[in-house]
């Protein structure tokens, strides 16, 4: 099982792992932890203001993301795409 942190902080927990060409895709658990960057995880779930809009929080949001495997070793990602179907897109 894989873990999504920003910065120290756990949002979810990764299963299913499928890296393709353009990213890795799997299924998330959330934790509670991640109400607070709904604002972040909604823009970046929606297409048009994803490339149309200027995000409307902090830039300092948009890094200190990882993915954290089974040994604790951390690989820093660009913010992942979250649905609501509970799958999640990153690279």
């Amino acid at each position: 099982m894989l873990r999504l942190f920003h910065k120290d902080e756990l949002i979810g927990l990764i299963e299913n792992p499928i890296p393709d060409e353009l990213a890795t895709v799997g299924d998330i658990k959330l934790t509670q932890a991640a109400e607070s960057l709904h604002d972040v995880l909604e823009f970046f779930n929606d297409d048009q203001k994803r490339w149309q809009d200027d995000p409307p929080f902090p830039a300092e949001l948009l890094e200190h993301w990882f993915i954290e495997d089974e040994t604790g070793n951390r690989t820093e990602i660009d913010v992942p795409i979250i649905n609501d179907k509970g799958e999640i897109w990153w690279r």
